[in-house]
């Protein structure tokens, strides 16, 4: 009797010591469960958070990359009327330089020897080429050098294609004469470069005329 209450015993202890170990070791797997599985979450946090930053910043740099581009490429975007201007200058083998004054375009070139202006807006269709200063005389000339050349500039306006005027330049002292031009420049026009070309050489027509009136005026006299 006492051998078999002595092999109980044995087995008590026995199974004690197995479950104590195998609750150990579920213990075990189950805090390393619980810790790879926190860190698989934070990691899908992680990305998630990352994806939506990303996407907030996207459209921010596509906007200031389109803004920069813009800004850098605006006189060679032909979709612009200065765009359009400066691309036939160059197709002509003009070498523009242009300011921008107040949303206005003024594209300064040469073109046969001559310094031509085009004041352009990106918002009007219509450009105004000026040819200024192309001959002066001096505020203190004769009286009737003057008057011939207000005669002279008033009689060629009646008839030219292009508008005849002069200033006063109070510093140097000099009366001059320009000329200007206003007319439609899209791009549906056909050989914008013919077009150009063919209202700067109207103007020098119109110039040339007037240099010879004056002329005949000195010779009168």
């Amino acid at each position: 009797m006492k051998g078999i209450k002595f092999g109980i015993m044995i087995f008590k202890l026995y199974f004690c010591k197995k479950v104590c170990g195998m609750s150990i070791g579920i213990t075990v797997a189950t805090v390393m469960f619980c810790f790879y599985l926190y860190q698989y979450i934070e990691e899908k946090r992680n990305a998630k958070e990352e994806e939506r930053k990303q996407s907030l910043e996207k459209p921010v740099i596509n906007d200031i990359k389109e803004n920069r581009d813009m800004n850098v490429g605006k006189c060679l975007d032909e979709r612009t009327i200065s765009g359009l201007v400066l691309t036939t200058l160059r197709n002509m083998g003009c070498e523009p330089e242009t300011e921008l004054s107040d949303d206005t375009n003024w594209i300064v070139f040469l073109y046969q020897g001559e310094q031509f202006t085009i004041e352009c807006r990106d918002d009007c269709y219509f450009i105004t080429i000026f040819d200024t200063w192309w001959y002066q005389i001096s505020t203190y000339s004769d009286i009737d050098e003057i008057a011939n050349l207000h005669k002279t500039v008033n009689w060629a306006n009646r008839y030219a294609n292009c508008t005849l005027f002069y200033t006063t330049n109070e510093e140097t002292e000099q009366i001059g004469v320009h000329s200007k031009k206003s007319l439609l420049f899209i791009k549906e026009i056909p050989d914008l470069e013919k077009y150009l070309t063919g209202t700067m050489n109207d103007m020098f027509r119109v110039q040339r005329f007037v240099l010879t009136e004056l002329e005949k005026c000195k010779v009168k006299c």
